[in-house]
């Protein structure tokens, strides 16, 4: 099984703040990092790093930034299709953490919402049925819908992060195969919250819903019911990539079992985003290949 990320690809830049600024405040931070991120390279690059085959396909512009992200990827387990937009500047995210953890983050997008179907379809010409669409919420609806009937046409599973929240998104949940996304977007896609969200969600037509919950955890929803997955305890220093963490490692621990997703995947998730979590930036807080391999070797 190969998983295909079509997603957005940026320089990520981190500061660390005390506090996070309210509307009209200056605030004063420090630039802890400038690398490799966005949520798409995320993915892609935690799944490779777990032994998933991958193709990742982004937007990038031609300047020094995408010269930079495609030195970095080449690094990475992962086949990257780039594709170069020469009239638009390589997106870039504003990371402001504070000491407890928590973040605010501002990306750009205008390389990600300029990809077309007619440069994308090509890729998915060795795409063979049940491989793996993978897609957040970053590109623009209607290529994200187009991508949508690219995968039926192929006879592939999507995976959906819809996030940063589109209410376009609404009506495509339900063609996923499964959803990855937190409660705050869940609300915003049901107007409910907890399992009554999950169920929801499910009932739309998605086979696997997994809702994270922070601290609290995880909710797992499939037809059979919705099943509660502690997190993993860890002291928190940044929680950049920690959704796209969880998300690519219970998505290996799946593959790996060749089995529905489960409660003993994301506990496996659960760890590895702990990981994460407990290191300042984005693709150097991301667990590295070895630390993959022995944390799926237990916990699968």
């Amino acid at each position: 099984m190969r998983a295909y990320v079509v997603g957005n690809v940026a320089i990520d830049e981190t500061y660390e703040v005390e506090a996070l600024p309210t509307e009209g405040e200056s605030i004063l931070g420090t630039r802890r990092s400038s690398e490799l991120g966005g949520k798409g390279a995320n993915q892609a690059i935690v799944l490779a790093r777990c032994g998933v085959p991958v193709t990742f396909i982004a937007g990038v512009g031609e300047d020094a930034r995408a010269d930079r992200l495609r030195a970095d990827l080449v690094r990475e387990p992962v086949d990257t299709r780039l594709v170069t937009l020469p009239d638009l500047a390589t997106d870039l995210s504003v990371v402001m953490a504070d000491p407890r953890g928590g973040n605010a983050i501002m990306t750009t997008v205008d390389c990600a919402r300029s990809l077309d179907a007619a440069t994308v379809a090509p890729v998915f010409a060795e795409a063979a049925p049940g491989d793996l669409m993978i897609l957040q919420g970053n590109l623009a609806a209607d290529m994200t819908a187009t991508l949508f009937d690219l995968a039926d046409t192929r006879s592939m599973s999507v995976v959906f992060n819809p996030s940063p929240v589109d209410r376009r998104f609404a009506g495509l949940l339900g063609r996923a195969a499964m959803q990855f996304l937190n409660e705050a977007e869940a609300k915003a896609y049901t107007g409910k919250t907890g399992e009554d969200a999950v169920r929801a969600l499910v009932d739309r037509g998605s086979a696997t819903v997994v809702m994270t919950l922070g601290a609290q955890g995880a909710l797992l929803g499939t037809k059979d019911g919705v099943h509660t997955v502690p997190a993993q305890s860890c002291t928190v220093v940044d929680t950049t990539g920690a959704g796209d963490t969880y998300q690519s490692v219970a998505l290996a621990a799946s593959i790996r079992q060749d089995a529905p997703m489960d409660v003993p995947a994301l506990h496996a998730a659960a760890k590895a985003a702990a990981i994460t979590i407990s290191r300042f930036g984005t693709i150097s807080a991301l667990p590295s290949a070895r630390e993959l391999d022995g944390l799926l070797a237990r916990d699968t």
